[in-house]
């Protein structure tokens, strides 16, 4: 797992791997929809935290494609869209929806206690998880980290995960890119 910065990413290969271990856990399609929001979609464990279920279901029920966060469930507390138009992260999500408990509480994702998770209780399970598959070094900030990284990889500029990433500035988007010396001699010779 390369590691720079504060928190570790995930290569291909490691992500196949968490997400076979996420299958084998408890509340598999709940763990696997989270990881997701945050690998595909990179988004923050507290607005992950924050998501109602009508902020990601439309008036018939059907899962969006767009979701506008409310800028009380975002950091520097400033509105902005995230997609949720990655096929593995659409696959995830109506896999959970299936199977989410009927309850009263208003949040896409429930304790198993019947209540919301806070932003902090639900850091805490990812990097359990992460932890219990045997990725040290892993955290919640990771999927966001992995997400960033995929997106400059697959050819996203800069500009553009900027916005994704409702980042203030590039300088605090290219801090979210992880390089390493075979990524670099690949980028030069391609050229």
């Amino acid at each position: 797992m390369a590691k720079q910065g504060k928190a570790t990413v995930l290569d291909p290969r490691q992500h196949e791997q968490f997400l076979s271990f996420l299958a084998t856990t408890r509340q598999a399609k709940q763990n696997k929809a989270i990881y997701l929001l945050g690998y595909r979609a990179g988004l923050r464990v507290g607005s992950i935290a924050g998501l109602l279920l009508n902020d990601v279901l439309d008036a018939s029920g059907n899962l969006k494609e767009v979701v506008e966060l409310r800028k009380d469930i975002v950091k520097n507390r400033s509105n902005y869209a995230a997609y949720l138009s990655h096929p593995e992260l659409r696959a995830a999500l109506h896999e959970y929806l299936a199977d989410r408990p009927l309850t009263e509480v208003p949040n896409l994702f429930v304790s198993q206690k019947n209540t919301p998770f806070s932003a902090n209780a639900l850091a805490h399970k990812m990097h359990k998880l992460f932890r219990e598959g045997g990725f040290e070094g892993a955290s919640s900030h990771s999927m966001r980290r992995s997400f960033a990284t995929n997106a400059v990889r697959a050819g996203v500029d800069i500009v553009t995960l900027k916005t994704l990433m409702n980042h203030a500035s590039i300088q605090q988007t290219s801090e979210y890119v992880f390089t390493n010396p075979e990524h670099l001699k690949n980028a030069v010779c391609s050229m």
